[in-house]
């Protein structure tokens, strides 16, 4: 996606461009997509946000694990394909535990201090709104998708019938959702 502005492949635009592709079936597209931008994981477990002809962006989004693991989701909900899910189950497990590696930065005691708790546990800075790239900020867009990539996760496990990644991915889950709405109180 993005030929028309820039020659970059961005996950966010991807996933949501690739769900419309689904409801028109093309499922095939969609698949080499997700094989494809796979690929570009880092050993860390981050998916990049964006991936050019210099290949992964290193940039600080966060946004980007969640979007992944939602593609591969809903690729998982039109197709029943579950080769691909049981091909992509390492690379969903390495996202979540990034995904649980920056929030457990926001898990310190500073962050239960009066002037941050609104910021404990969940992700850390990004600039996943172009607005941020000079100062890094948390941002919420970033959080759904970390929910929505947990959420997914979950599901992914229960398919293929790996229970005990299951119930962790659903321990994280619960946790960081209670992260996320006390947050969203405060």
């Amino acid at each position: 996606p993005g030929s028309r502005t820039y020659e970059r492949s961005w996950i966010r635009d991807g996933a949501l461009i690739s769900n419309s592709l689904l409801y028109f079936g093309f499922y095939e597209i969609v698949k080499r997509y997700i094989e494809w931008y796979s690929k570009y994981q880092y050993e860390d477990g981050k998916i990049p946000c964006v991936v050019d002809y210099r290949g992964p962006d290193p940039v600080p989004e966060h946004d980007s694990n969640g979007e992944f693991i939602y593609l591969l989701a809903n690729y998982f909900k039109f197709t029943k394909d579950t080769s691909l899910l049981r091909s992509k189950f390492e690379t969903v497990k390495r996202a979540i535990d990034y995904t649980s590696y920056l929030t457990s930065l926001r898990k310190t005691a500073e962050f239960k201090s009066e002037d941050k708790r609104a910021y404990y546990g969940l992700l850390t800075e990004s600039i996943s709104h172009e607005g941020y790239s000079a100062k890094p900020m948390h941002s919420y867009w970033d959080n759904f998708w970390a929910l929505l990539g947990l959420e997914s996760a979950t599901m992914i496990a229960k398919v293929l019938g790996k229970e005990n990644e299951a119930k962790f991915f659903e321990q994280i889950k619960s946790e960081f959702k209670t992260n996320l709405y006390n947050s969203l109180e405060l």
